[in-house]
């Protein structure tokens, strides 16, 4: 027996979910039901905004965080005056809630927010059914992944996985010795909280590069008036980075050429054939990431601050093994002072090494998904194949009709999505796709 029927289930309720359900409301008209469907413990703020601490803020100015493209200061709008460039994360949280409630609030009807796991999909003629944790199910006509991140690893003992979860630094004694794996935005997260709750033990961050993101400047820079150079867009890596150090040298500072790269970072990366993507994700995606995804000023000070005060340690290695018990971890470390790995103990340890959108074993609907064949892995094994509309591949190599992914499951297709403004672009496209799609009188 099914439950309910909709034309357009999302699978997830977060950042992702939230802003392609608000761009729905916008322009299906009278005649579109639509299901957004959350496992989590509340819609429209997902991992990254539902962050319970007070110095978390966004890593991107609030002038950039619009949920609407064609309305660049909506946000700020929202937000009381006299607000700072780096909010809150919880109040972008807040902000994309209140979006969500107009929109189920005007939508008589058409939007239905459904507190759920989605645990398998099973096509059935011309729909699809979904099947839920609570054993009910409901149909639709398309359906959506917008499931986010999923966290690097599963908790055991004094070893966590799940750097997202309360329980990483529930009940840790202030002087607590703690090893985070990883040294980016995630590091730096771990970092703030741990302040927040008082810690002052020694940290040590360690990553392959050991390269820490750098912050924001307190005044936004001013991108350049002209277009990015054609060198940038064509030729091999190494002839393009030359190119770029050569701007640099030339008087452009870097952040306001990674600010004129932005728009077209998605046309960038499709100017790189497999070969050299694959490339730039095992020798230059470090340095990218660092410079792309930068963090708010008080972020970065707060690290630096801790790194001066000794702290915290930032260091090049990689982790050889760990013998993981209740109460404490016990890690060899390879590290250029000890080649062959140092032993050392730690109250606790924490992955921070970010999120996942691979389709591995225990990545739950994809996996079961990729399993029969209705989704299959990128090139790359970054997250979920998809063609240019966002429309699901199959193990066969077919676009599907009726299954779409959005968000950081479509890594592989567009690099950069996983920030706001490059999602509610592709969600402004994907939500007039869905709804021509779905027009009355269309077959």
């Amino acid at each position: 027996m099914i439950d309910q029927a909709f034309d357009i289930a999302i699978v997830g309720g977060g950042a992702s979910g939230t802003l392609l359900a608000l761009q729905l409301m916008r322009l299906g008209g009278e005649h579109l039901r639509i299901a957004l469907i959350e496992r989590g413990p509340s819609f429209g703020s997902g991992i990254a905004y539902a962050t319970g601490c007070e110095e978390h803020l966004l890593n991107t100015r609030a002038g950039d965080m619009s949920a609407w493209p064609d309305d660049a200061g909506h946000f700020l709008r929202w937000l009381p005056e006299g607000t700072t460039d780096f909010v809150r994360r919880r109040e972008y949280g807040h902000y994309l809630k209140a979006e969500l409630a107009k929109a189920e609030a005007a939508g008589a009807g058409r939007l239905s927010l459904i507190p759920a796991e989605v645990t398998d999909l099973e096509p059935s003629g011309g729909q699809t059914i979904l099947h839920l944790g609570d054993s009910s199910t409901l149909t639709a006509g398309r359906i959506v992944l917008a499931t986010g991140h999923r966290p690097p690893e599963l908790d055991r003992g004094a070893f966590h996985g799940n750097p997202w979860d309360d329980a990483a630094l529930a009940d840790l004694p202030p002087s607590a010795s703690l090893l985070l794996i990883g040294t980016g935005l995630t590091m730096v997260d771990l970092v703030v909280a741990l302040g927040d709750h008082g810690h002052h033990g020694k940290i040590l961050a360690i990553s392959r590069r050991g390269l820490l993101p750098r912050a924001h400047p307190a005044q936004a820079p001013k991108a350049p008036a002209e277009e990015p150079p054609a060198a940038l867009f064509a030729g091999p890596l190494s002839k393009r980075l030359a190119a770029f150090r050569r701007l640099v040298r030339d008087g452009t500072p870097w952040g306001a050429l990674m600010l004129a790269l932005r728009p077209h970072n998605a046309a960038l990366w499709r100017t790189l054939d497999k070969c050299q993507q694959g490339r730039f994700i095992r020798h230059l995606r470090p340095w990218w990431d660092v410079h792309r995804h930068r963090v708010a000023p008080e972020a970065g000070a707060t690290v630096a601050a801790r790194i001066a005060n000794g702290g915290l340690v930032i260091d090049k290695g990689r982790i050889l093994a760990l013998d993981v018990a209740v109460d404490q971890v016990e890690a060899r470390i390879a590290t250029a002072a000890a080649p062959s790995g140092a032993v050392m103990r730690f109250d606790r340890v924490i992955d921070c090494r970010g999120p996942r959108n691979d389709v591995a074993d225990g990545a739950g609907l994809l996996a079961r998904l990729a399993t029969r064949g209705l989704v299959r892995a990128d090139d790359l094994g970054l997250a979920l194949d998809v063609d240019d509309e966002g429309r699901l591949i199959d193990r066969a190599g077919s676009a599907s009709r009726r299954l779409f992914a959005l968000g950081p499951l479509t890594r592989g297709r567009h690099w950069e999505i996983t920030a706001i403004p490059d999602i509610r672009k592709r969600a402004a496209a994907l939500a007039a796709l869905l709804a021509s799609e779905l027009a009355p009188g269309t077959s």
